[in-house]
């Protein structure tokens, strides 16, 4: 650990400097960690004997103290006498000599051992100041009715970034629990499904569920899944064999090639999108009745002559893909839908995370997996952040939550900064929401408050790589534990280089979805990111050649709809990474930044 670190109130101040002074100020950070010794200046007349200068640039000064366990000891003003400095703030050289003759030794943030915590009210005060593991799981006061609540049937529970919506989920899923052990002693059988989208949140779920259930017989009462997973050990447990899963881009890819061949007037992604967004999504089994169906949000016209074609072109395309026992996502779930429905359901409850990126028939999995009827679905999600193009009426699916939805509108787990940063990233002003209503993110707002989020432009990718190690470096000496950050990138290119060059740097590094390694940083592409939390988030890459990518344009195949849903499933992905930080936000590019960053830049 260097002789030198930085006070924790100190990341406010640092991200208000001009760039050039926060080059300066790293590079005499960066030096004092590799054996060098930069002078230290005494202030005459200063009411701290201990406070000292350092020069950062012409005419700019640092102001350090040293710790307080270090206070006492005799040194010549170098810190090779072994005393510890903190660096609490840098100004220009009047200023900062005026500040270190009137700094105080009580001042709070002179002191080691303090973190960078973002202010927040009274009673989330504890909290804050708790580890950062018992934060995951604390619920805002205020929303502990909505988790022990008696439901006359389904329900659903929206908000923005922050707004605890996880938690929520998380609590809920641990009530029901408890509350059916307390009722059915006798049936130890598992009872309540907590699902959600992805694996890596479905991991850190079932990690903070054994934190609220600690009683194993409680806990043996929930199981937590994927969507995609349940499905699978549906269909696999009905045919005795495992589903061969392909996914929507290699879809489009063998389908493109095969509508080619054929000298079809469609590109694969057209397809794969009306197969699984119009066919699949509306149970259409028959050619009449897709020919009469209303196609919502596919905005390309289909005459009737049309339809018919393209539906003999994906029956045989889906025939090709059975005969090769290949399954797609949406329609393995469809499967399990079939199978369930001519079953007994699998629990009593379900608790869905996520719920915004579940496609129609994944929904119709989950209403043939829990009987209806008092609290059998609760529904957590947020329509500003799906990633996916599903697009889903929840009462056409037999799934009724109209007069029980609550839209949660105060976040208290993103800072206010990040927020309004963050939410014209978007580009939009509402998004249609499961109950057939539009969402909007008005009145949305925060209860903490903390820095500003810093963009970092670079020359290259070396510089961008070296300036991202600073950061997180300035992040490890305020106080926040390793795995309390996360670096990603929309790539794995770009993941690549960032975990060499923190480990070179001697940072280890562990990939997003590892729950397990508490003494390193998290990398990983942007993805991984969705419904998780971190303290501080570094994005790297989001420049203007790599974001959007150039696959996801091309895959939209000249497609102008299939193009402006890539943009906008990119603005979405963009915005969820960003809020996935409750105290600090880094982004960094190379040359010109993303076109999608433009307007918080």
């Amino acid at each position: 650990m260097s002789a030198l670190a930085i006070a924790p109130t100190f990341l406010s101040d640092f991200t208000r400097l001009t760039p050039d002074v926060q080059l300066n100020t790293l590079a005499v950070m960066r030096a004092c960690q590799v054996g060098d010794q930069p002078d230290l200046e005494s202030v005459a007349g200063a009411a701290d004997p201990g406070v000292r200068v350092v020069s950062i640039a012409p005419d700019w000064s640092g102001v350090v103290v040293p710790d307080a366990a270090d206070r006492g000891r005799p040194g010549d003003g170098r810190l090779a006498d072994g005393t510890r400095y903190r660096l609490i703030t840098v100004r220009p050289r009047d200023e900062a000599l005026r500040f270190a003759r009137d700094l105080r030794p009580e001042a709070p943030a002179g002191p080691g051992g303090a973190d960078p915590t973002p202010s927040g009210p009274p009673e989330l005060a504890g909290a804050l100041r708790a580890p950062f593991d018992q934060w995951q799981l604390t619920l805002h006061p205020d929303q502990h009715r909505i988790t022990e609540a008696h439901y006359n049937g389904s329900t659903q529970v929206t908000g923005g970034p922050g707004t605890g919506k996880t938690v929520i989920a998380l609590h809920r899923a641990a009530y029901l629990a408890e509350r059916d052990a307390a009722a059915r002693p006798e049936d130890t059988r598992e009872s309540v499904l907590l699902t959600t989208y992805n694996r890596t949140l479905a991991q850190s779920l079932a990690e903070r569920l054994d934190q609220l259930l600690p009683d194993p017989g409680v806990r043996a009462r929930v199981r937590v899944a994927t969507i995609d997973s349940l499905a699978r050990s549906v269909v696999q447990t009905h045919t005795s064999v495992a589903p061969r899963l392909v996914g929507k881009d290699e879809l489009a890819r063998r389908w493109r090639a095969v509508a080619v061949a054929d000298g079809l007037p469609f590109s694969g992604r057209f397809l794969v999108d009306e197969w699984e967004q119009v066919i699949l999504a509306k149970g259409l089994e028959l050619l009449p009745d897709y020919i009469r169906c209303e196609r919502s949000g596919r905005v390309q016209h289909l005459a009737p002559e049309h339809r018919r074609q393209v539906w003999e072109t994906v029956r045989r395309y889906v025939g090709a893909m059975r005969v090769e026992g290949m399954w797609s996502y949406p329609q393995l779930a469809a499967e399990a839908a079939r199978i369930l429905g001519r079953g007994e359901p699998l629990f009593r409850h379900a608790v869905v995370d996520e719920a915004q990126d579940l496609h129609p028939t994944q929904w119709r999995m989950l209403r043939a997996a829990v009987p209806e009827g008092p609290d059998d679905l609760f529904i957590v999600g947020d329509p500003h952040q799906r990633v996916s193009d599903n697009r889903v009426s929840l009462a056409s699916l037999g799934i009724n939550v109209r007069g029980r939805g609550q839209r949660l509108r105060v976040s208290y787990r993103v800072t206010q900064e990040i927020l309004d940063w963050s939410m014209p990233i978007l580009d939009r002003r509402s998004a249609l929401g499961m109950d057939d209503n539009a969402d909007t993110l008005a009145g949305y707002r925060s209860l903490l408050h903390g820095p500003a989020p810093v963009v970092r432009g670079c020359e290259d990718r070396a510089e961008e790589l070296a300036a991202l190690g600073d950061w997180v470096r300035v992040w490890l000496e305020a106080g926040v534990g390793p795995a309390e950050i996360a670096v990603a990138g929309r790539n794995q290119w770009v993941v690549r280089g960032v975990a060499k060059e923190l480990e070179a740097r001697g940072i280890p590094t562990a990939q997003l979805e590892d729950g397990g390694a508490a003494g390193a940083v998290r990398v990983g592409t942007m993805h991984r990111l969705k419904g998780q939390e971190f303290r501080c988030v570094a994005l790297v890459g989001v420049s203007d050649h790599l974001l959007p990518p150039k696959a996801a344009i091309e895959a939209a195949d000249g497609d102008q709809v299939a193009l402006e849903h890539a943009f906008q499933q990119e603005r979405t992905l963009l915005f969820v990474a960003c809020t996935r930080a409750r105290d600090a936000l880094y982004v960094s590019h190379v040359g010109r930044a993303s076109r999608l960053i433009d307007s918080g830049v």
